[in-house]
């Protein structure tokens, strides 16, 4: 009897309830519109430019790692919200530019909290008051936080509503139309848009096309390397292992690129960093790989100009004699002497590097032939364990001292294949003609792939330039 009448009771609540509701209109249900009202901000607002200014007087007195210390400067900067964590490609930090259009100096700001977009969405214009706050160099970028001793921490979470103010206004950010050979540390924290840009080849082969981020030996980033189709110049395409978009295969064509301009965790290699994979318009499928030296039909020449057999030579022999032997992107995989019966030659391999992205030149010394006719080269090649063609053979006659910002021109050489799990032959990758360059030249052996996916091992022998 008494369940009954609970359950009476209730039906007759409920009964109520709709007699109550049931008269009122849906108008009087609309959820109201929230409004943010423009904050009051009281204290001297100065420039994010002005800030990085008084940053770089204290570095020109105490060093890279001076920092700016705010103590009851009652000072604000403002800038406009240019990152995203929607897509988890950005952690627990903001980065802020200057202006919406045209801008001229960015800076990041560290913060205890995540996600940050539902907060402070991309184009959102923002105060922060700086009292209590410290300004350095962090990771190679101008960095806003906490003074945690050396270092810059983040904003902690319960005081980021006084700390991090909203503005009412949100602007349409415009990025800013760059090059990669005009990156300069002027450019760092700013969107920017570069165009006529490709995937390595290597990377996007048919068959084995790399993800983002999502290779065995991407750790906390997926690093892939990213061509200027103008001048051939590489720069990082960075993308976190956590980012909703790490699996996603690269795309082959070539196109543009907007979003931020960074440096690496080192601090000494400029990135490339995406908001999500919208900011990659890759519309054309015309690529310019590099067009190869076109020079006339080559004849073996009488007189030997150069010869390196790599005989009885250990790697630093080679650098010794002129040589140069490095990593351009920052890794500690280097060509290095070989030895088979012995038999000596240079060999590379990215087996077992754990670097997701390398890329390795071996240069020659100078070598002049401005005063020879019909130059020709020659070497020996020889393949192993092959998962990607990864070797490619350039020549320059105007070396500035890095290879990574030197107009290069693809040799025809002839790359041989090999066997999955086994070596193949030496082969003769000539006859080359190099008879239209003048002056001195140099010839670069470029090895570009990443750890597992393109480790093809190749030994290299038996150089020679010849002429008449």
């Amino acid at each position: 009897m008494y369940a009954k009448n609970k359950i009476k009771t209730g039906l007759a609540l409920i009964g109520t309830v709709i007699a109550i509701f049931g008269c009122v209109s849906e108008e009087d249900f609309e959820t109201p519109e929230l409004v943010i009202q423009e904050p009051e901000v009281n204290g001297t607002m100065i420039m994010i430019d002005a800030a990085l200014g008084i940053l770089g007087q204290e570095i020109e007195k105490d060093g890279e790692k001076a920092k700016v210390v705010f103590d009851d400067t009652g000072n604000f900067i403002t800038g406009y919200v240019i990152s995203s964590d929607k897509a988890s490609n950005f952690f627990k930090e903001l980065i802020l530019q200057d202006k919406d259009k045209h801008p001229q100096a960015g800076i990041r700001v560290l913060i205890d909290n995540s996600p940050l977009f539902t907060k402070y969405e991309f184009g959102r214009k923002v105060y922060v008051k700086l009292d209590g706050l410290s300004l350095g160099m962090q990771n190679g970028v101008a960095t806003l936080g906490i003074s945690e001793g050396n270092a810059i921490g983040a904003i902690p979470s319960f005081s980021l509503d006084e700390v991090v103010i909203r503005s009412t206004e949100i602007s349409e950010i415009l990025p800013r139309l760059v090059t990669v050979e005009d990156f300069t540390d002027k450019l760092l924290n700013l969107f920017i848009k570069v165009d006529n840009i490709q995937f390595n080849k290597n990377m996007v082969q048919d068959n084995n096309v790399f993800t983002f981020a999502a290779e065995a030996n991407d750790q906390f980033d997926g690093e892939r390397l990213v061509e200027s189709c103008n001048t051939g110049r590489s720069v990082v395409l960075s993308t976190s292992t956590f980012s909703d978009f790490r699996g996603l295969k690269l795309p082959a064509q070539q196109g543009s690129f907007e979003g931020i301009l960074t440096k690496n965790f080192e601090g000494d290699t400029y990135n490339l960093v995406l908001n999500d994979p919208t900011g990659l318009i890759f519309d054309n499928e015309t690529r310019c790989d590099p067009i190869i030296l076109d020079c006339p039909p080559a004849n073996q020449g009488s007189s030997l100009m150069f010869e390196e057999n790599f005989t009885d030579l250990k790697i630093k022999d080679l650098e010794d004699k002129g040589w140069i032997n490095t990593n351009t992107t920052g890794g500690k995989l280097n060509y290095k002497i070989g030895d088979f019966a012995g038999n000596q030659y240079v060999q590379i391999t990215g087996f077992r590097s754990k670097e997701s992205v390398y890329e390795v030149w071996l240069i020659t010394p100078e070598l002049d032939i401005g005063i020879s006719t019909n130059a020709v080269l020659n070497f020996d090649l020889q393949a192993g364990y092959d998962n990607g063609n990864i070797l490619e053979v350039f020549i320059t006659n105007s070396f500035t001292g890095d290879p990574k910002d030197t107009n290069w021109i693809k040799l025809g050489a002839t790359i041989p294949r090999a066997p999955l799990n086994a070596f193949g032959d030496f082969i003769s990758s000539g006859p080359i003609g190099l008879s239209c360059l003048e002056g001195g030249v140099r010839i670069g052996f470029r090895y570009i792939g990443g750890d597992p996916r393109a480790t093809t091992r190749y030994h290299i022998d038996n150089i020679k330039v010849t002429c008449n």
